[in-house]
């Protein structure tokens, strides 16, 4: 039994070991700045057996962190090679959001361990690798390249959720830009729903030189040029004030793409916010105006074969029935776009019809 015990413990020690020389792998050639073929086939021999052999959670976080960075590890590889092709390629929705999820895990365990390895290294990787998906989806506006310009806006987002708020509102417009509707209407019901939109802030300040306001990025950001005597007079305004406007937006988007439901849901959250936007008030009548008046569109072919059954009264009743089942379903949306305006000379008279067929005299009375 000795003996078992014995070779167990053997066992564990030279695992223990084994990992440690993955690490050891792992950590020189994460550190290179030359990086060749054979590095990358030991990095990823190094970093697919830590998977198994780390145990401890020192272990496990830093075998998460050298199996994201891997894809990195390859463009780097690629030096001066490496295209905009091979950058795009790295930088999707999937690999970021991941990249900065373990960025966030390893400082935040480092914190904790109270032994900064790679701490400093990956703050300042964490800040070019913002800095530089924001220069290029610039860059990529600036070519009207509006579809891939909102892809990497949307990449630095995710990246940083609880910081970058503001790139998810650039991929929003620039997917409306590029005509990609489907799209827009996604990132504009996210953003809509966002902790950036409920909770964020702008950050103004004037600067001296040209007594213009201007917005920084952060608060730190401005109290940094106050400080310096660049600026004054700072202003704070919540991001939840827009919100009006992203719901109006959003609304004539599920209205472009046919989801009326959510496009009269969405208006009536965005005049409960803002009861007094002409726009929005038009919008909301002119949706349910519009889908009312859709339900009717079989009324001139029914009314022909109305007229042309009266000589058949089974036939002359069960038609006239259905334009009366027809014309109350599109009552409720009738009322609604007269609750809205009940000045429009239309809606009254189609309203006043509507009571008139379906049997309601005293309602089509009471329109004036």
């Amino acid at each position: 039994m000795k003996k078992l015990l014995l070779s167990a413990t053997l066992l564990l020690s030279v695992a223990t070991f084994a990992q440690k020389d993955e690490l050891k792998t792992l950590k020189k050639i994460y550190s290179k700045s030359t990086i060749s073929e054979k590095d990358l086939q030991d990095y990823k021999a190094a970093s697919d057996a830590l998977q198994t052999l780390a145990t401890e959670e020192s272990d496990k976080v830093y075998a998460k962190f050298y199996k994201t960075m891997y894809p990195t590890v390859v463009l780097a590889s690629k030096g001066d090679k490496a295209t905009m092709q091979d950058q795009m390629s790295l930088y999707n929705p999937e690999f970021i959001k991941e990249y900065g999820s373990v960025i966030d895990a390893t400082i935040e365990f480092e914190k904790k361990s109270g032994k900064k390895i790679y701490t400093d290294e990956l703050i300042e990787d964490k800040k070019i690798f913002k800095e530089t998906l924001n220069a290029l989806a610039i860059n990529l506006n600036n070519a009207s390249k509006f579809k891939e310009a909102s892809a990497i806006f949307y990449s630095l987002y995710i990246f940083d959720p609880k910081v970058e708020g503001k790139a998810l509102n650039n991929s929003a417009i620039l997917a409306v830009n590029s005509k990609e509707y489907k799209l827009a209407e996604k990132l504009y019901e996210e953003l809509a729903n966002s902790d950036y939109m409920n909770s964020g802030m702008y950050y103004y300040a004037t600067n001296k030189a040209n007594d213009v306001e201007e917005e920084f990025s952060s608060r730190e950001e401005r109290s940094k040029n106050i400080s310096l005597g660049f600026h004054e007079k700072p202003r704070d305004v919540k991001v939840s004030t827009t919100k009006p406007d992203v719901l109006k937006i959003l609304a004539i988007l599920f209205t472009q793409n046919g989801n009326m439901d959510k496009a009269k849901a969405t208006y009536a959250e965005a005049r409960k916010l803002s009861p007094n936007d002409e726009e929005l008030k038009k919008g909301e009548f002119d949706i349910y105006f519009n889908s009312g008046y859709a339900g009717l569109a079989e009324d001139d072919k029914l009314v022909t074969e109305i007229n042309n059954s009266r000589a058949d009264k089974k036939k002359y009743d069960e038609l006239m029935q259905k334009r009366k089942e027809m014309f109350a379903k599109s009552l409720p949306d009738f009322e609604k776009a007269y609750s809205i305006n009940p000045n429009d000379a239309n809606t009254k008279s189609i309203l006043k019809l509507t009571y008139e067929i379906i049997g309601q005299p005293e309602k089509a009375k009471a329109i004036n």
